[in-house]
C-alpha cells in the first residue's frame, strides 16, 4: 500500500475510534491515557456539571498546544473559559497523543492537518448531538488549529486562539510567519473571534502581532475582540491560560461568545471585573450554612482587621480567603483556589503569632497563614505545601458583595 494511502487508513481508523456514532451519548471520563489513540476526548473542566445539548447555550471544542514530545496534553484549559458554565456552555477538549507529534517542521504540518480534520468531525460529531451553537478555542498550536478549522469551517459560531502560531525553520532557527496568522483570522468563518496576543512571548521571538491581527480583523463584517501586548501583566507564551488572565479578562471573554447580539466592529474590555471574575470561579456556589463574619470585634486584635472576604493571585492561581461566623471558640476560614480546577472548602482556624492559620486537610497536608497587611488595606497569605519544602505567597484585595 503506498504512504499515503496508509496514512489515510491510519487517519481513519483513529477517528472512527475516537468519535461516538451518531445518536450516542459519548463516554469522557477525565484523566485518561492514550494508549494507542492518536486523538481522544475529554471534558475540559471535569469538575464542572455539563448542561447537555438541549439546555446548552452551546459547546466549546479546545485544543492544546503541541511542545516536541512532552504530555502537551495534561496541559489544562485556559481558566478563563470556566467562566462560560455559568453562562450555559459546555466545554470539551480534543486530546492528542504526544508520541504521534513530531518536533520537525514536517511532523508539525502533518500533525497540524491531523488534527485540523479531527476537530472538523468534532464538529460535525456535535452538531448532530443537537448543540446550537459551536465554538472553538485552542492555545499555541492549539490556537493555530483553531484557525485553520475555522477558515473551512462553515455556521461556526465563534473561533478563540490564545497566541495562535506555528513556527517554521529557517537557517537553522524557529520563526512565525505572522502574514499566515493574519491571513486565517481575516479568513475565518466564524461569526465571532477573539485573539490574544501576550507581551513578551519568546517562543515566537517576541514579535508584535496585535497591529497586524486589528488590521485583518477589521476587514471583517462581524465583532472581534483582541488583546494584544498592550494588555498589561499579560505576559509569556502562555500568559492568556492562567488565573491573571481569567481575573483580568475572563468575564469579557465570557460575555462576548454569550451575548444574544453584538455590534459589528472591535469589542472593548471594561476595568474593574475582576471581583467578579473571582466570584464565579469560586463562590459558585456558597457554602451551604456559611454566614461572613464582618465585624473583626470577634477576633484578637492582631487579626481583627482579616473580617471579610479576600481575593488574589499566587503564581496563576486564584484565591478567595473568607472569614466565617464562628462555632465555638475557634475562627472558620473559607479557602479556594482555582488552578484550573477547583480545590478547598471550609477549615478550622487558629491565630497563632499574629496570623490566622489552617491546615488545608489531614496531617500530612499543606498549610496556610494570614495577617493583615502593613497598610492595613491588603492582606498577606503565605502557603506552605505538607512537607514544608515550598511556600508560595500572594497579596490578597478586599472583596466587594458575594452577590
Amino acid at each position: 500500500m503506498p504512504p499515503r494511502a496508509l496514512a489515510a487508513c491510519l487517519l481513519a481508523a483513529a477517528l472512527a475510534w475516537s468519535i461516538p456514532a451518531r445518536g450516542e451519548t459519548p463516554d469522557l471520563p477525565c484523566g485518561q491515557e492514550p494508549g494507542s489513540r492518536f486523538f481522544w476526548v475529554e471534558r475540559a473542566f471535569c469538575d464542572l456539571e455539563t448542561h447537555g445539548p438541549e439546555k446548552a447555550r452551546g459547546i466549546v471544542i479546545w485544543n492544546h498546544g503541541i511542545s516536541g514530545t512532552a504530555e502537551a496534553y495534561r496541559a489544562p484549559a485556559a481558566l478563563a473559559l470556566r467562566l462560560l458554565n455559568g453562562r450555559g456552555w459546555d466545554a470539551i477538549r480534543i486530546n492528542r497523543h504526544n508520541l504521534g507529534e513530531a518536533g520537525d517542521e514536517a511532523g508539525r504540518a502533518r500533525s497540524l492537518a491531523r488534527a485540523v480534520e479531527r476537530t472538523a468531525e468534532e464538529i460535525r460529531a456535535q452538531r448532530a448531538r443537537g448543540y446550537r451553537r459551536i465554538a472553538l478555542a485552542g492555545q499555541s498550536f492549539g490556537g493555530y488549529i483553531t484557525l485553520e478549522t475555522a477558515a473551512e469551517q462553515r455556521e461556526l459560531f465563534a473561533a478563540v486562539a490564545l497566541a495562535p502560531g506555528l513556527t517554521s525553520t529557517a537557517a537553522g532557527a524557529d520563526r512565525i510567519d505572522l502574514s499566515i496568522t493574519d491571513r486565517l483570522l481575516q479568513a475565518t468563518r466564524a461569526e465571532r473571534v477573539a485573539a490574544v496576543f501576550p507581551q513578551g512571548d519568546a517562543t515566537f521571538g517576541h514579535l508584535i502581532r496585535g497591529p497586524g491581527a486589528l488590521r485583518a480583523l477589521g476587514r471583517r463584517t462581524g465583532p472581534y475582540l483582541v488583546i494584544d501586548e498592550t494588555a498589561p501583566g499579560i505576559a509569556g507564551h502562555g500568559g492568556a491560560t492562567g488565573g491573571r488572565f481569567a481575573l483580568r479578562y475572563g468575564i469579557c471573554v465570557a460575555e462576548f461568545l454569550s451575548a444574544d447580539s453584538l455590534p459589528p466592529g472591535r469589542v472593548s474590555c471594561p476595568d474593574g471585573q475582576e471581583w467578579a471574575a473571582a466570584r464565579e470561579l469560586l463562590l459558585r456556589p456558597w457554602p451551604a450554612g456559611a454566614r461572613l463574619l464582618r465585624d473583626g470585634s470577634q477576633l484578637p486584635p492582631d487579626v481583627a482587621a482579616l473580617a471579610g472576604l479576600w481575593y488574589g493571585l499566587m503564581g496563576e492561581s486564584v484565591i478567595v480567603l473568607g472569614l466565617l461566623e464562628p462555632r465555638g471558640a475557634s475562627p472558620r476560614i473559607l479557602y479556594r483556589a482555582a488552578t484550573p480546577r477547583v480545590s478547598g472548602r471550609v477549615y478550622a482556624g487558629r491565630v497563632e503569632g499574629g496570623e490566622l492559620r489552617a491546615r488545608l486537610g489531614s496531617a500530612p497536608a499543606a498549610t496556610i497563614a494570614v495577617r493583615p497587611a502593613a497598610d492595613g488595606a491588603a492582606a498577606e497569605l503565605a502557603w506552605t505545601s505538607a512537607d514544608g519544602r515550598r511556600t508560595l505567597r500572594a497579596t490578597l484585595t478586599r472583596a466587594g458583595p458575594v452577590e
